[in-house]
């Protein structure tokens, strides 16, 4: 997933600043996580853009209640994962076909490709692909969401769980419950004869 330039400028934020200045560290400082937040439920660099810019909208909307905040970075990364799960209600496609620049499965097929796999490699992996995607995007949404901050995002426990609302330990059981129903579902699409050839 390539972030956008104006997305990675670094910048540190002054405690005492006046909320103009805050603000305007807040953005250079999380612009980047923001985006990566809004991408990961989006899939879509367009949207996700969008989405960045409807966080710092609504964070200058209320601009005056930032000296209130104790933590920007996860105040900010909620904010950035509630708008981007408003849009995706709204829009309500997720590809899982996308192109590589759009984070779909295409990244790890080319990958395969420049590893000099064969076509039938290829097309056996992007099944196997396909399936844990669609395996995922099956999975209730409180299992989704921990499995794609803290595997896809990379996110910590405390990070995911600041986003989520949720205690840590409810991130770690809940992408451990996410993993065992995944591995289920997969070996059981293995076990099957015709799983892999059709």
């Amino acid at each position: 997933m390539a972030v956008p330039a104006e997305f990675t400028q670094p910048g540190s934020i002054a405690i005492a600043a006046p909320a103009e200045d805050r603000l305007e560290a807040l953005v250079r400082e999380h612009a980047r996580l923001v985006y990566r937040i809004a991408f990961s439920v989006l899939r879509n660099p367009h949207d996700a853009e969008d989405a960045v810019q409807e966080v710092f909208l609504r964070i200058l909307r209320s601009r005056n209640r930032l000296r209130e905040v104790a933590d920007p970075k996860a105040y900010l990364a909620r904010t950035a994962w509630n708008v981007a799960l408003d849009s995706r209600r709204r829009h309500r496609e997720v590809s899982i076909d996308a192109s590589p620049e759009e984070g779909g499965v295409g990244p790890a097929i080319a990958e395969l490709a420049a590893s000099g796999a064969s076509l039938e490699q290829i097309a056996s992996d992007r099944q196997v692909m396909r399936f844990v995607a669609t395996s995922v995007a099956e999975l209730p949404a409180d299992l989704r969401y921990a499995i794609t901050l803290a595997t896809v995002e990379e996110l910590s426990a405390a990070e995911a769980a600041a986003i989520l609302g949720v205690a840590e330990t409810t991130v770690r059981t809940r992408v451990f419950r996410a993993r065992q129903i995944l591995r289920q579902k997969l070996t059981a699409m293995m076990e099957k004869p015709h799983a892999r050839t059709q």
